[in-house]
């Protein structure tokens, strides 16, 4: 399982344009904050990514 997550976490590294120890410490707070399944977990993740994203594009336009 732990394979599949770093292979998940550089998945969503690349495509996000993140790195890939921010993917992974999100996973590590998700998992420990919230005792979820691994799907809800995962949806939490995305929306976590999709914040990131928002926010790096509002301040690359405010500067």
């Amino acid at each position: 399982m732990v394979t599949g997550q770093l292979e998940r976490a550089f998945q969503l590294a690349e495509k996000h344009k993140l790195d890939v120890s921010t993917i992974l410490e999100l996973n590590k707070i998700i998992a420990k904050e919230v005792n979820i399944s691994f799907k809800m977990e995962e949806k939490i993740l995305n929306q976590f990514i999709h914040i990131l994203e928002n926010n790096k594009t509002i301040l690359k336009e405010a500067t």
